[in-house]
């Protein structure tokens, strides 16, 4: 297992920040240098896959790794020669508000919502924890008032996935069996239950911070402005989904409180976050982030969106991630502002899927672009409830009724033109349906 000590976890996330573009990504080479030497040392699986890498190797020298490849390898994946998956997976499914002891005595691990596919367990050392907690105190937080998070005086309310293993979850029960004697001040409520029940809950709760994926802190941030919800939050936090700069100003609006976005995943950690502004800026001094196009291909800083993009963490390094694909649309801009040089991160969420209408196939990118823009949706999801009848739910800034009709006329005419005429397309304003495993709203979902 890699340590590190508090201070000099500290110190090295600041420093960091301080540094030129250069000398960033000189610190990043070096980084990734001794990762790929310990991978190469310690996990059978990545000996073999590098056995032909020389020493003076690029980063597009190294294969693209994949989750299905690597849960299959699980076993030789990981350094710790102690770690197989059943265990690890038995580990993160234990009931952990009665289980808070650390795997092998040293390890903390979760696992992925398994949208796409089986579940992943991530297992985390002493090393990455500290890294990734300082990016967040020392970036994330940047002109957050810090007192508010001291639960022993501030009530804080999560609205996360409330499943064995999510990684929120888990940082959750973590947090009240630390401080058990202000568990009178931490609610979880899950994503999963229904928004007036959300919204009954916290306005009897009264918390001062909140936290949540963005889907669901912009639906609350409507009822707020609607008057059904009555916070007077002192700080919000989302994470785990795209937040774009709309709703970011949207929270705002509504709460009047600074907004804290973080772009992470149970892979890759905190890969980039805002900094008290409306723009994701990518950790690139811990986190190598590539988006691919369809060949994947890195496209490096581009107006092109991606196909896909691989992520790199080097600061695991007891389950190394080195060119992981994940399936989400991003680009890369430099930073253009005063508040921080790091570069920034676009996103516009997974990758999109195609469906089909009648006989003919689609990619939902199509509907997304017609969406994203529509007036006064916060939020929007695409149910097909048959061969050829779509239904658009959304989180709408006014009624539903005055917003989603439109919608699905535009719709309507825009498959027309593509050749599906007999296509429908209705909506309805049932709450949006999460993923079951891990609670995020899918853009498209069958039934």
């Amino acid at each position: 297992m890699k340590t590190i000590e508090l201070s000099e976890a500290k110190r090295l996330v600041a420093e960091g920040e301080a540094m030129s573009e250069a000398e960033r990504l000189q610190v990043q080479q070096e980084r990734l240098r001794a990762l790929v030497a310990h991978a190469r040392e310690h996990s059978p699986y990545f000996a073999k896959l590098y056995a032909g890498i020389p020493d003076d190797f690029s980063l597009t020298d190294l294969p693209i790794t994949e989750k299905p490849v690597l849960l299959a390898h699980y076993d030789d994946w990981v350094t710790d020669r102690r770690l197989h998956l059943q265990d690890v997976l038995d580990y993160v499914n234990r009931d952990p508000s009665k289980d808070q002891t650390l795997l092998l005595g040293q390890y903390t691990a979760l696992r992925t919502s398994g949208s796409t596919g089986n579940p992943l367990p991530m297992v985390r050392d002493d090393y990455h924890n500290k890294i990734h907690s300082q990016l967040i105190a020392q970036r994330l937080l940047t002109g957050s008032n810090m007192d508010v998070l001291n639960i022993s005086k501030h009530r804080r309310a999560s609205v996360i996935s409330l499943s064995n293993g999510s990684s929120s979850y888990g940082a959750f029960l973590r947090m009240k069996a630390a401080h058990p004697e202000c568990s009178d001040n931490l609610l979880g409520i899950s994503v999963l239950e229904d928004l007036n029940t959300i919204v009954a809950k916290l306005n009897e709760f009264q918390p001062e911070s909140m936290a949540g994926y963005p889907s669901v802190m912009a639906a609350l941030a409507v009822e707020q402005l609607k008057g059904n919800l009555h916070l007077s939050l002192k700080h919000l936090a989302t994470s785990a989904e795209m937040l774009s700069e709309s709703n970011f100003q949207l929270l705002r609006q509504a709460f009047q409180c600074p907004v804290a976005n973080n772009y992470c995943m149970t892979e890759g950690g905190e890969v980039a976050m805002t900094h008290n502004c409306p723009h994701l800026h990518v950790n690139e001094d811990w986190i190598i982030v590539e988006p691919v196009d369809e060949n994947r291909k890195p496209l490096g800083m581009s107006d092109q969106w991606s196909n896909g993009v691989l992520i790199t963490d080097l600061s695991n390094y007891v389950q190394p991630i080195i060119r992981y694909y994940v399936g989400d649309v991003v680009r890369l801009r430099p930073s253009h502002e005063d508040c921080c040089s790091l570069p920034i991160m676009q996103i516009q969420g997974r990758s999109f899927t195609t469906f089909t209408l009648g006989d003919k196939s689609f990619n939902t990118l199509g509907m997304f672009a017609k969406a994203e823009v529509w007036p006064s949706l916060v939020r929007f999801q695409f149910v097909q409830l048959d061969d050829l009848t779509i239904e658009v739910r959304g989180v709408c800034n006014g009624e539903a009724k005055d917003v989603l009709p439109g919608l699905c006329d535009l719709l309507h005419k825009y498959y027309s033109e593509k050749g599906c005429p007999e296509a429908r397309f209705t909506w309805s304003d049932k709450p949006l349906i999460p993923n079951k495993n891990g609670g995020k709203i899918p853009i498209y979902i069958k039934l």
